[in-house]
Order: C-alpha cells, then structure tokens, then sequence
C-alpha cells in the first residue's frame, strides 16, 4: 500500500495487485440421460489487476474503492464421464466494491527497542 497523502486525521493510500491461477471447477451437469458427473478437474485459467483508493480516518476507519478485473478461459468443462464429452467458456469480468471498515488493535502496545 502507497500512502498519497498523509494529513491528520485523514490517509489516502493507494494499493494495486495482479492475480491468477487454476480454475478447478465441480460442474454438477446431468446431460441427455448419462448419469451425473460432478469430479474436480482443471478446466483452465484466470488472471485479475487489482486497484484500490483507501480514505482512512484518525488511524481507525477506512472507506476503500476497489475495481477489479480480470480474464477467464476454460476450454475443458467436463459435462460427463467420457473425456470427449466438454463444454468450453472464456470471458473478461469487471467488478467495482466499496468498503466501509475498521482497525482496532486489541492488547498492549510493544515499545520499540525495549526487550
């Protein structure tokens, strides 16, 4: 996280991330009478960037907006127990949040440099 700006009692920060990995779908599928197949598999992949602007106040609460986007394929779906049997998908998604939330530190305050 980037601090921006820092005047007290309010933060601006500045966070950004990229993701991805595995999709490991369970595909409960009953398709033209073959009974149900519903096994993890790999049936592709997805990558995401990540941005966020974070207002915090007196060093306890935050209000964070986020937007996320990425890219989605699976080219092996599986529909049924034979292995020629699959569907495939790819699409691109985009998601906005906003975050409302709180820091509370709960115990003692450990003082630097005291042992």
């Amino acid at each position: 996280m980037d601090d921006l700006i820092n005047l007290y009692p309010f933060k601006l920060h500045l966070s950004e991330g990229i993701g991805g990995g595995f999709l490991r779908p369970k595909t409960d599928a009953s398709l033209l009478n073959f009974d149900q197949y519903d096994a993890f598999h790999i049936a592709g992949y997805g990558i995401n960037l990540t941005g966020a602007l974070q207002i915090s106040f007196f060093n306890s609460f935050f209000v964070q907006m986020e937007y996320k986007g990425g890219f989605i394929n699976m080219p092996n779906v599986r529909t049924t127990k034979f292995d020629t049997d699959k569907a495939s998908q790819h699409f691109f998604f985009a998601q906005n949040n906003i975050v409302f939330g709180g820091n509370f530190h709960f115990g003692q305050k450990m003082n630097k440099g005291k042992v």
